[in-house]
């Protein structure tokens, strides 16, 4: 369980870093052209952020929303990187770290899944 809740943290501080890389990136290079506004990519870091942040309050807590908040947090948020893959990746060097990439996604999808339908853990969170 601690391991989830460092994975989620690290999902949730890491988005805070894409965040503050947006919008320093946003002061000095204004004019650059890209696929995604550095706005845009600052308010989806600032939403996966805050997502991430109340569901590991929630894992520690030991609140009964926390497990399904955690799975759909995971899983819409593995979707809305897949979705950024296929609309804004502009050349081809990225579409070759696609195989890579959805092993890293299939691995921790089926561990976060794994770890939050593992009994013990279930028995918990319906309990609390």
């Amino acid at each position: 369980m601690l391991a989830l809740v460092v994975l989620v943290l690290g999902l949730g501080l890491g988005n805070l870093a894409r965040v503050v890389r947006a919008l320093y990136y946003l002061t000095y290079l204004p004019d650059l052209p890209m696929a995604a506004s550095w706005t845009y990519l600052a308010a989806v870091g600032g939403v996966w952020c805050v997502g991430f942040l109340v569901c590991v309050v929630g894992l520690v807590r030991v609140e009964p929303w926390a497990r399904w908040a955690t799975l759909a947090a995971v899983t819409l948020y593995q979707g809305h990187v897949w979705v950024n893959h296929l609309v804004l990746d502009a050349n081809e060097r990225a579409r070759q770290l696609w195989p890579c990439e959805a092993v890293a996604t299939l691995g921790l999808l089926v561990f976060v899944w794994g770890a939050l339908n593992w009994p013990d853990v279930r028995k918990e969170f319906e309990a609390g």
